[in-house]
């Protein structure tokens, strides 16, 4: 009788502990597939933040870019066919150098469909001779949509580049912060390269080829090196990258950035390392 009551308690024993196993087993295994999940999506989060950063910088190339062009252009008239009427521009001409400031004031100003708010300011050396002149250049509380970017550094601009074409090389260096609050930085170099409607007095039908390497770093401590493997497509007569693709690294995590075949459109597709793609919007 007593070897039963033991037998019997050795079972129920052994079943309790069997179900305090499994339990736990799989509570173990459904915390690892929901961090996978977590750390997955966080990976994708940050590949389309720094997707909206590279869109959302191009802008700021094109602000550039079109406020020198013109004021160096041939075809100059006294109202500015790129920066529209809200915005204010004040210039400061000496023997060698001008400086420009564009104020695109605290409600902002509508760009092809961006709206950019706060101050560029510009400065370089005025020289007609010159092969390469740089640019110099601050933003003041500026903001392509509702995404605030801090920086100041230099853009060189060359006149002729190997295939004929003027080029601008762009050093990277400035802090952005997005409507949520989320933080990131980036520096690097980038180089813009301009194919198409060259000079012609008709920005709308200009075109860059991008290419550049540089990093991206988030607060939480996560840094994307990302390198342009095909040219990255700009068109002016588009507000987004058509086509190109990048490539990004992060510490145990890898993946390309595809920005289509030449489609006007806020979509990109990221690709991990295993194959699996992701759409992700611009």
């Amino acid at each position: 009788m007593v070897t039963l009551k033991l037998n019997i308690m050795k079972n129920s024993i052994l079943k309790f502990g069997l179900t305090v196993f499994l339990s736990i087993l799989l509570i173990g295994c459904s915390e690892n597939e929901s961090d996978e999940v977590m750390t997955e999506s966080l990976k994708i989060e940050e590949a389309e933040l720094s997707a909206k950063i590279d869109n959302s910088a191009e802008v700021i190339s094109d602000t550039f870019l079109q406020i020198y062009e013109f004021e160096e252009s041939p075809f100059k008239s006294s109202v500015h066919p790129f920066i529209p009427e809200c915005a204010t521009i004040t210039i400061e001409i000496t023997d060698s150098s001008k400086a420009i400031l564009v104020d695109f004031g605290s409600e902002g100003c509508e760009v092809r469909g961006r709206l950019i708010k706060g101050k560029v300011n510009m400065s370089y050396e005025v020289d007609t001779d010159t092969k390469a002149l740089v640019i110099n250049y601050i933003l003041e509380d500026f903001f392509i949509d509702d995404i605030q970017f801090e920086g100041s550094k230099t853009i060189t601009r060359q006149r002729i580049n190997e295939n004929g074409n003027p080029q601008y090389i762009m050093d990277l260096d400035f802090k952005v912060t997005f409507a949520n609050g989320t933080e990131a930085s980036r520096i690097g170099t980038k180089t813009r390269e301009w194919v198409e409607g060259v000079l012609n007095g008709n920005w709308g039908d200009n075109v860059f080829l991008i290419t550049g390497a540089w990093e991206t770093n988030f607060v939480n401590g996560n840094t994307h090196s990302t390198t342009i493997t095909t040219p990255v497509r700009r068109e002016a007569s588009c507000k987004f990258l058509v086509s190109g693709e990048v490539e990004l690294v992060r510490t145990n995590f890898s993946g390309t950035l595809n920005y289509g075949e030449g489609e006007c459109d806020n979509l990109a597709v990221f690709v991990n390392a295993d194959g699996e793609e992701k759409e992700i919007r611009l």
